[in-house]
Formats: structure tokens, C-alpha cells, sequence
């Protein structure tokens, strides 16, 4: 099977697009700096600009509300809010009115301005604006020099850009935008949890020329493969994959509602992964009974700055009062080297998997440590929370896990924030814990088995290597029997 030309880029939306590239490239533009006479006319195509951008983003919100819900739309609001601001307006008419500058120029010069300002705060509330502050900014003045229109598409196709807005996807009828390929964004950035919401594959990390347009391809929102000029057997077992996946949700819609039986007539909980509050609310729109793994990931990545206690509280607090009740589990931070890194300042590893990752980096930054426990305390106070550790090894481990969790709640105390009781467990995803999970049963109060990883460090491979998939085997006899084992191990602890 020839795979034709193969680009690896990274996972966005985890699903599959076959179809005809349309290649939508952004051309660098720089706003002209004229010095004007008739400062009146500056000052009516602003006015004339920003109004057209309200405009648009107010249906922007109507569109969004009504194919993804209103959380995915406040970004919109967000971004009109800016537009209103007088501090904002009024950098810009000071810009036109007293420097003689044209619109292009003045809005320019202010978003600098207020850019260069947020992101230099280290409360990240406030500087998490800045990226607002630079879509509104650049937004107006496409407006102003005529040229903020969406990619025009008129049949179904994957749109390939450097970048895309959230405005600009929302204006393609969702029918013709088969999938994503972006050289910028994240898992997290709002366009891609935009398109994630509404089942639009997204390939990252890919730049794709504008000679490749009309040219057929394949984008693998799981793998974050792209295959330019596909032969007919590659094309084929995708299509049977993007069959599966559209057979596979429609059958288990009416499972929605019924009580989760296995096969023995025993009743199980069936709960969620999630990795944001939008998973979250769709976890809970196909029925989950709560969250089984909160990975709290997304608090780390995609910023420059660490997250304060109060970003972890509040980010966690909606979580748990959107489930209402139903339990939620928050593991705590699960970084390595490979990824979020930078922002730990860890340093580069020969082999990540078995590095500085895990537990072993909150036990090292104990002040990253503590903001999180105390935010998920905090939360706490909301509902049903429970707190899992990853990557543990060892008793003792556990013994300063417990220390640092009991200075959290001193210190909440002595500041008189309330806080609420979680109960405690671990990962088991190494075999030294699986092995010793006799004793590590008797020191929390739950066990997850992460099978990826003890899959991966039982049969001595990489799983992230794909040359390698074809013995990756989770139903390998050595890990049935560390499942078994920590299994037996927990139920007789009760």
C-alpha cells in the first residue's frame, strides 16, 4: 500500500477527513503609517470599522450558540466587550486625534500597546487577554483595508491555513468544511476546541503550500497524520474508518439513558475522561454517571505563565458544579519533558516516558504543587472531588503526597477559606506499583489503572513508536496479570 506523501503533524480533533485540499494562505500584511490632514475621516472609518466588527461577531455568537452551545460562543462576547472599551477607543482616537495617524496605524500602535501590557502581568486573568486584545486588533483592521473575509468555500473540502479565527470558521457552512489542517493553534486554543465540539477533524503543526490545492488527501485527527495523494487502498481503509466512527455513535445514542450492565448483570459506573470544561458538558450530554479522569493538563499548557490557586479553583469549581452532583476525579499534573516542558523549565530527556514526569515533577516544584491541591480543595467545597496522583512508585511517595496535602488545608485554614473533603488515590501505571499494590491500597482510597502506560512498561516498548504497534498488546498475559493482581490487592483492602 502506497501512503503517498506522508506529513506528520500533531492531534487537534480525533477524527477522520477524506477530500480535495483548498489551501487558504494568509498573505503578511502591514497597516501603511500615514501622517494625516483630515482627522475627522480617520476618525469615521474607525467608528465605521469597529461597528462592522460587532456587527460580525454578534452573529458569530448566534452562529456558534446554536452549533456549539453557549460556552463556546462567550468568546465572541469577549471579543465585543474589547470592542466597547473605552480605555481601548480611546488609546485609538488619542492615536488619530493629537499623533495625526491613519486608522490602519492607530489600531495598530494600540494593540501593541495593550498586547505588550496584558502579557507582561503575571495574573494570568489578566493577561489571558492579551490574545484577545491581538484577534480584535488584527480584526479591525482587516476591516479597514477591505480584506476580512472568511476562506471562500462552496463545496466540501479540507481547509488547509496557518492559521484560522474562530469568526472565520464559523462563517464556513459546517457541510462543505470536511476537516482542518493548521500550522498554528493548540489542543486548547479556541478555534480547535471549536471545531472539536462540532466534530471537525483537525490535523496541527502542518504547512501546507498553495500549489496543494485540489489536491485529494487524508488528514488523521488521531494519529495527526497527513497523506497527500492517497492511493486507493489507503483511501479505502479510511473510508471504512469514517463509516465505523458514524456507525459506532449513532449505535450508541440509544444507549443513552439506560443503566450501564455488563454482561453478568453486574452494574458499573460508566464515567468520563475529560481534558476541559467542553468535554464535560458533552460527557455529561451522552449520559456519563461523572468524571472518572479530569486531566488537568489543560491548566499548563498553551500559556506562559504558571496558574495561580485561584485559576486552578475556579477552572475546577466550574467542573464540579456543572456535574451537579456526580462525583469528579481530578488527577493532578502529568507532565514531562515532551510535553509543557518549557513552561516547568524541565530540561530536555533522552526518553521522557521514564524521566522527570508525574508525580515526580509536583514533588519537585512543591509550589506548583500546592496551588493545585488547594484549588481542587477549594472545589471541593462544591460537590464530589476526588484527587489522583500519577505515576507513583512508592509508599513513600505517598507519605509526602499526604504531608503536603495536610500543609494545604493548615493553609486554608489560618487564611479561613473554606474547602471541602476528597478522598485520595493513585495511578497504577507502572509495574513497581502494581507490585506492591498490597501495600499502597492500605495508604488511599482508590485505584486507576492506567493500562497505557503499564502496557508500555511491562512489555519494555515505546508506544508512541509505531513501528512498534504490531506487538503493543494490552491483553498481553504479563498485563492481565498486574491487573489482576492490583485488582485482587484493592478488594481486599475494601
Amino acid at each position: 500500500m502506497d501512503k503517498g506523501n506522508v506529513i506528520e503533524g500533531r492531534p487537534g480533533s480525533p477524527s477522520y477527513a477524506i477530500g480535495k485540499l483548498y489551501v487558504y494562505e494568509r498573505k503578511t500584511y502591514r497597516p501603511p503609517h500615514i501622517t494625516v490632514e483630515d482627522t475627522s475621516v480617520e476618525l469615521k472609518r474607525f467608528d465605521k470599522a469597529r461597528q462592522a466588527a460587532i456587527d460580525s461577531l454578534s452573529i458569530a455568537y448566534e452562529r456558534t450558540n446554536e452549533r456549539a452551545g453557549a460556552r463556546n460562543a462567550e468568546i465572541f462576547k469577549a471579543h465585543t466587550m474589547l470592542l466597547k472599551d473605552e480605555e481601548y477607543n480611546a488609546r485609538i482616537i488619542n492615536n488619530i486625534l493629537t499623533d495625526r495617524m491613519n486608522a490602519e496605524w492607530a489600531v495598530s500602535e494600540a494593540g501593541r500597546y495593550f498586547y505588550e501590557l496584558f502579557a507582561a502581568l503575571d495574573d494570568e486573568n489578566v493577561s489571558a487577554k492579551a490574545t484577545d486584545i491581538k484577534d480584535v486588533t488584527n480584526k479591525l483592521i482587516r476591516l479597514l483595508t477591505g480584506t476580512d473575509n472568511a476562506p471562500e468555500i462552496n463545496e466540501p473540502v479540507i481547509l488547509a491555513s496557518p492559521y484560522l479565527t474562530p469568526s472565520e470558521l464559523v462563517q464556513i457552512k459546517r457541510e462543505n468544511l470536511k476537516g482542518i489542517v493548521m500550522l498554528e493553534g493548540s489542543l486548547y486554543s479556541h478555534v480547535v476546541i471549536l471545531a472539536r465540539t462540532v466534530g471537525i477533524p483537525v490535523v496541527l503543526g502542518v504547512y501546507m503550500p498553495e500549489s496543494m490545492t485540489g489536491h485529494e488527501a487524508i488528514i488523521d485527527g488521531v494519529s495527526g497524520q497527513v497523506f497527500t495523494d492517497p492511493d486507493p487502498e489507503l483511501k479505502d481503509r479510511y473510508s471504512l474508518l469514517i463509516e465505523e466512527e458514524a456507525r459506532a455513535d449513532s449505535e450508541l445514542k440509544k444507549y443513552i439513558g439506560l443503566e450501564t450492565v455488563t454482561s453478568y448483570g453486574r452494574k458499573v459506573s460508566l464515567l468520563a475522561n475529560i481534558t476541559s470544561l467542553d468535554d464535560a458538558e458533552y460527557a455529561l450530554e451522552c449520559d456519563s454517571e461523572g468524571i472518572g479522569l479530569t486531566r488537568t493538563e489543560f491548566m499548563f499548557l498553551g500559556r506562559d505563565t504558571l496558574p495561580t490557586e485561584e485559576e486552578h479553583f475556579n477552572a475546577y469549581k466550574e467542573i464540579v458544579e456543572l456535574c451537579a452532583g456526580k462525583s469528579v476525579v481530578f488527577r493532578t499534573l502529568d507532565l514531562g519533558s515532551d510535553k509543557g516542558g518549557a513552561l516547568l523549565n524541565l530540561k530536555q530527556e533522552e526518553n521522557p516516558a521514564l524521566g522527570k514526569r508525574g508525580i515526580r515533577v509536583s514533588l519537585t516544584n512543591r509550589d506548583i504543587f500546592m496551588a493545585q491541591l488547594k484549588g481542587i480543595l477549594r472545589a471541593a467545597a462544591y460537590g464530589d472531588v476526588s484527587v489522583m496522583y500519577p505515576m507513583i512508585t512508592s509508599g513513600g511517595e505517598i507519605l509526602r503526597i499526604d504531608h503536603l496535602m495536610e500543609k494545604a488545608m493548615d493553609e486554608l485554614d489560618s487564611e479561613g477559606i473554606p474547602y471541602g473533603e476528597v478522598k485520595q488515590g493513585i495511578m497504577i501505571e507502572t509495574p513497581a506499583a502494581a507490585m506492591i499494590s498490597d501495600e499502597l491500597a492500605a495508604m488511599v482510597d482508590f485505584f486507576s489503572i492506567g493500562t497505557n502506560d503499564l502496557t508500555q512498561f511491562v512489555l519494555a516498548l515505546d508506544r508512541q513508536n509505531r513501528e512498534l504497534a504490531q506487538f503493543y498488546n494490552p491483553m498481553h498475559e504479563a498485563v492481565m496479570r498486574m491487573i489482576q493482581m492490583t485488582v485482587d490487592n484493592a478488594h481486599e483492602e475494601g
